[in-house]
C-alpha cells in the first residue's frame, strides 16, 4: 500500500508487519490502495478493525478470508462494519461460506484438478497454495476464499477422487464388469493411490485427510451379486501360485500402514482394527482355496 498508514509498522522493530504481506497477497491487485486502507479501518459496531483484527491469531485467518473476497471499487463500501455480503435477514455472509451452487464451479474444479496433479507428483507437504493457484490459473486470493488452508484443499482434493472413483464404479453392469475395467486402469492416473502413500509418510491422520468421506465402490456390485443369481466368472483355468503368492505379500507387508486409512474409507464405524483384519485374512484364505488347481 501507498498511504502508509501506522498500523502496518512495528513500531518496535522499525519494520513493515508480516501480516501486511500475507494480506496483499490475497486481495485482488484491481483493489486500490485507498480503498483498502479505508477497508482496514472501519470499525465493526463493537469496536474492531480489521487492522486490530489481521494482528490477533485468533481473528486474522477471518480478515484474510475477507480481503480476498473484496473486489475493485467495493472495497470500502464493503467495510468490516457491515461484514461484507449479505445473507437472508440482512445477516453477513462469512467470505470463506462457499459461493452458490454453479457458481465460480469452473474455478473450483481447476483448483481441485491442479491440487490432484501436484499433490500426487510432489506429495502435499512439498506443494503450495502458490503452485496450486499458478497451475489452476486462478488468484490465491481465491484459492484462500474457498479453502483457507491446505489441509481444507487437500481433504476437499480426495473427497473428489473418491467420489469420482466410487460413481465410475456404480456405472458397470456388475463387481466382475467393474474389477475388469477399473483395476489397474487409468481412472484417476493413479492421483488416488499415490496421495494415500504420500499422507501415510507424512504422517497425515486418517480423519483429516478422508473427513468421513466413504468410498461406495464395488459395494454396490457385490451386493446385488451376492443377493442375485449364483454368476460365476469368466476365469481362467489355472492360476500361478507366484502371482497368488506375491499379492498375498504385498497385502501383509503395507496393511499395518494402510489400514487406517482403508478403516476409515469403509462405513463399519463400530468394528475393531483386530475383527477387519481377522476377516481380511479369512478372504485371503478363501482366496488361495478358489484358485486351486483341479477346484
Amino acid at each position: 500500500m501507498t498511504l502508509f498508514p501506522t498500523w502496518q509498522f512495528d513500531l518496535d522493530r522499525h519494520e513493515v508487519r508480516e501480516e501486511v504481506a500475507e494480506l496483499l497477497d490475497v486481495v485482488d491487485d484491481e483493489v486500490g490502495s485507498r480503498a483498502l486502507a479505508e477497508w482496514m479501518t472501519t470499525a465493526t459496531d463493537e469496536g474492531l478493525t480489521p487492522a486490530t483484527m489481521l494482528f490477533d491469531p485468533a481473528t486474522k485467518d477471518v480478515v484474510l478470508a475477507m480481503a480476498s473476497a473484496l473486489t475493485p471499487g467495493t472495497a470500502a463500501a464493503n467495510g468490516a462494519n457491515n461484514g461484507g455480503p449479505k445473507g437472508k435477514g440482512g445477516k453477513p455472509v462469512p467470505a470463506w461460506v462457499p459461493p452458490p451452487k454453479g457458481e465460480d464451479s469452473g474455478a473450483q474444479h481447476a483448483i481441485l484438478l491442479a491440487a490432484a496433479d501436484l499433490f500426487a507428483r510432489k506429495g502435499p507437504a512439498k506443494v503450495s497454495l502458490r503452485e496450486v493457484a499458478a497451475a489452476a490459473d486462478v488468484s490465491y486470493g481465491l484459492i484462500h476464499r474457498f479453502y483457507r488452508t491446505k489441509e481444507n484443499l487437500l481433504m476437499s482434493v480426495m473427497e473428489m477422487l473418491v467420489t469420482y472413483g466410487g460413481d465410475r464404479l456404480s456405472e458397470e453392469d456388475d463387481a466382475y464388469a467393474a474389477l475388469e475395467n477399473s483395476f489397474g486402469a487409468d481412472v484417476d492416473s493413479g492421483q488416488f493411490g499415490r496421495m494415500l502413500t504420500w499422507s501415510v509418510f507424512e504422517g497425515t491422520p486418517p480423519d483429516r485427510l478422508l473427513n468421513g468421506v466413504k468410498s461406495r465402490g464395488y459395494r454396490n456390485q457385490i451386493e446385488a451379486l451376492w443377493n442375485g443369481e449364483d454368476r460365476k466368472p469368466d476365469v481362467r483355468a489355472e492360476f500361478d501360485s507366484n502371482v497368488l503368492a506375491s499379492l498375498l505379500a504385498l497385502v501383509g507387508a503395507v496393511w499395518n500402514l494402510y489400514e487406517p486409512y482403508l478403516t476409515e474409507l469403509a462405513d463399519s464405524p463400530d468394528r475393531t482394527a483386530a475383527d477387519i483384519r481377522r476377516e481380511v485374512t479369512e478372504m485371503l484364505q478363501v482366496l488361495v482355496y478358489a484358485t486351486r488347481p483341479n477346484r
